[in-house]
């Protein structure tokens, strides 16, 4: 029952997130500032909770490589492309995109050679790669410029593939005695750094103006992010890579809820073919792998 009041509460804040990236971009707001000013609302929020409990990161060498690492492939790296492909791609399109992770974790898991998959398992990574490829098709078919779209499209299915593997990278390299909130306050302290350096480097202190442009949308995303982290950082270490990743199915059927009342976007009949192959994926996963 926990578990799966924490996957959902994690499909929930993604999808959140992701609509509230989107409403920043169509503001106007730029992907640097986007990115950055979130991080750092994100790491003093998180140093204002360890203030109040009293629960500063370790800062051994292990623990410090595990947070660039993790913090690059999970948070900043995937952030950045989702900011940049959200106002160019209906919500519930990019759910769908990055609904693929799990696909993508039990590929490099078997890669990697952390699992080994039955015919069942290899069944499911197929059936989900049909809905990717109905997925780009409804993508060009939609759209009357679809070559521009179907680009869009093809960048945005880096998100799903960054975040497959921080997931393997977390359930099977997390640093020895240190907890959630202290990697995901780690995360942030030390990648907010760069990232506000480089947004002052481009635009100076007007950067916090045009983080302004949306406040609500800007707040939004910090908060959510913020909760998102923690659960994700959570459920990796404590489930399994490959179980963490079943919070994007959640997040597409939110999304695709938010996408339509919110934007205005439509549901085809490819993308409902899509999510539906993608979902039998993961069920038919569930069945045959574990």
């Amino acid at each position: 029952m926990r578990k799966g009041v924490l996957l959902v509460s994690l499909g929930l804040l993604w999808a959140m997130r992701l609509s509230a990236i989107k409403a920043a971009g169509l503001s106007g707001i730029p992907v640097y500032v986007v990115v950055g000013v979130s991080t750092v609302g994100i790491a003093i929020l998180f140093s204002v909770v360890a203030m109040i409990w009293h629960s500063w990161p370790p800062l051994s060498k292990e623990a410090i490589i595990f947070y660039i690492l993790s913090g690059l492939l999970g948070f900043i790296l995937p952030f950045s492309l989702e900011s940049l492909v959200a106002p160019h791609i209906p919500v519930f399109v990019l759910g769908v995109i990055i609904a693929t992770m799990p696909i993508m974790t039990v590929a490099i898991s078997a890669i990697a050679g952390h699992r080994t998959f039955s015919k069942g398992a290899i069944s499911a990574v197929i059936l989900g790669f049909v809905g990717v490829l109905f997925l780009v098709w409804d993508s060009a078919e939609f759209h009357p410029n679809g070559e521009s779209d179907v680009i869009w499209v093809a960048i945005a299915f880096g998100v799903p593939l960054l975040y497959a593997v921080n997931a393997v990278f977390i359930a099977t390299r997390w640093p020895v005695a240190t907890n959630t909130m202290q990697v995901a306050h780690a995360q942030a302290l030390i990648l907010s750094t760069g990232v506000l350096a480089g947004g002052f480097a481009i635009d100076g202190p007007s950067i916090w103006i045009k983080a302004s442009m949306n406040a609500p949308a800007m707040a939004t995303i910090i908060l959510c992010e913020g909760g998102a982290l923690m659960l994700y950082l959570k459920i990796a270490r404590d489930y399994g890579a490959i179980y963490v990743s079943f919070a994007n199915y959640v997040s597409m059927l939110f999304a695709a809820l938010i996408g339509v009342y919110a934007f205005g976007d439509q549901l085809t009949w490819n993308s409902a073919l899509a999510a539906a192959a993608i979902i039998s994926s993961v069920a038919l996963y569930q069945r045959k792998a574990d």
